[in-house]
């Protein structure tokens, strides 16, 4: 008997979401820019043909995951919340974020870590992200630090070094599978905060 028109919207969705899935982790776990298609086919269990029937291209994969994890994180956070936020309170706000999503379990988590990926990776971002979004980033630390709540340095170090930080948690919570893993934001950011004299 055929499928219904139904049933075969079903099968075809199912195989989107199966590429997009593999893809995300094999990103999140060797990084972007080693992945191929013929590797996602693989891992997929899927021919290389079929996988060009869903994408024409790596970067379309990338796209659609990244649109995929605004909607998701969307759900669980109001960004809007953090738009005004400056300094420190902005970097409390956003780390808050970051470990709640992770500790929401393993989709999750790949997803955090491939947006840190962005912010570790110059290419990444240049590519599908935003440069002043970054700038931003690292004028909130600069406003931290004249407040006196961060650390003095270079920003740019400081902010390197935090999302290295936050991939690492992210990488952990996602091998381990154990939300015991993963500190609170406090713990994080006290890293980063000036003590006090």
């Amino acid at each position: 008997m055929p499928r219904t028109p139904e049933a075969n919207q079903f099968v075809k969705d199912k195989k989107k979401k199966l590429i997009l899935m593999t893809a995300l982790r094999l990103f999140c776990l060797q990084g972007y820019e080693n992945v191929t298609m013929d590797r996602i086919a693989k891992q997929a269990k899927i021919s290389h043909g079929l996988i060009y029937h869903y994408f024409t291209k790596k970067s379309d994969i990338l796209a659609e995951l990244i649109e995929e994890s605004k909607i998701k994180f969307s759900q669980i956070f109001n960004f809007e919340s953090i738009k005004n936020l400056k300094g420190a309170d902005f970097y409390q706000s956003f780390t808050e974020f970051i470990i709640s999503a992770v500790s929401l379990g393993e989709d999750y988590a790949y997803f955090i870590s491939l947006y840190l990926n962005f912010k570790i990776s110059p290419n990444l971002y240049e590519q599908f992200g935003s440069a002043s979004y970054f700038k931003s980033l690292e004028e909130n630390f600069k406003i931290a630090q004249d407040e006196g709540k961060f650390q003095q340095g270079n920003p740019k170090e400081f902010l390197i070094c935090y999302f290295f930080l936050l991939k690492a948690i992210t990488m952990s919570a996602i091998y381990s599978h154990n939300k015991n893993t993963i500190p609170s934001a406090e713990v994080v950011l006290n890293l980063f905060k000036r003590s006090a004299e």
